[in-house]
């Protein structure tokens, strides 16, 4: 008996010390910024500081067509920053619209670093504000990538862009969770980040494009989200794809332009 209850005081204490390291290390986890220093020159577009909060301010790049149809606003994923995410925009060109991708928090040439959810959806908002000083919200798309697409579904849900265009999405962050770590409990996730909820209440056009080969972002994930609002929302399958490859796949580009106006 004394035996049996060493093992489970330590078994105990393993999950304890694996929920408090999932809590406290998971914004290593989830966001891999690359800071770039000041004096980086991106090799197009024009640069443009958004303040945010006082003394931080977020950097994106803005990719101008010569004749403007509007505005791709471009959310990418968790790793890097828009210097490695400038080539993922190559689908996205000659359309006829304008691509302006933020840096998050700490990614890139932007200050700071990211602390809270609410945090993330707020600076989302300040670029959305942004851009609407330059384009009519029916000129502007949202298209988010991977960990973008949270932000592209709130954003959309708590404003009237055109459309949304979501790549690889997911259901939450809790629902990544349970598919890979199910014993450890919900309320640890700090970016819950919860599309489910928010694409409900979308009333514009979604399209949602997802590879059937994602081993990061199960496909399923887009199946489901779909079904949550159908009468507005699309899924295109990217069969063989990859969740890297998921934007540079030839279907991605040639779907985009249809839903192009």
């Amino acid at each position: 008996m004394k035996a049996l209850r060493r093992l489970g005081w330590f078994i105990g204490g393993v999950y304890i010390i694996a929920c408090l390291g999932l809590y406290f290390l998971q914004d290593q986890i989830i966001f891999r910024p690359q800071p770039l220093p000041e004096t980086h020159h991106f090799r197009t577009g024009t640069e443009v500081e958004i303040p945010v909060e006082e003394g931080i301010a977020l950097n994106a790049l803005w990719i101008r067509e010569a004749r403007s149809k509007g505005v791709i606003l471009y959310l990418h994923g968790n790793r890097g920053s828009n210097r490695r995410c400038l080539r993922q925009t190559r689908g996205m060109q000659g359309h006829g619209y304008d691509i302006f991708m933020p840096d998050y928090r700490g990614y890139g040439k932007s200050d700071g670093s990211i602390t809270s959810e609410a945090q993330m959806h707020a600076d989302i908002q300040e670029v959305y504000d942004y851009l609407k000083q330059h384009y009519r919200e029916t000129q502007i798309i949202v298209l988010g990538y991977s960990l973008g697409t949270g932000m592209a579904t709130y954003l959309t849900a708590h404003n009237d862009p055109q459309q949304l265009v979501l790549v690889a999405p997911y259901l939450s962050m809790v629902n990544l969770k349970n598919r890979w770590a199910p014993v450890i409990p919900n309320f640890i996730v700090r970016y819950p980040l919860r599309s489910a909820d928010w694409i409900s209440k979308i009333e514009q056009q979604i399209t949602l494009f997802h590879g059937t080969e994602d081993n990061v972002i199960p496909y399923d994930s887009s199946e489901e989200l779909q079904q949550l609002n159908p009468e507005r929302s699309q899924l295109i399958t990217l069969q063989g794809e990859s969740h890297r490859g998921a934007l540079f796949n030839p279907l991605f580009k040639r779907q985009l332009a249809e839903l192009l106006p």
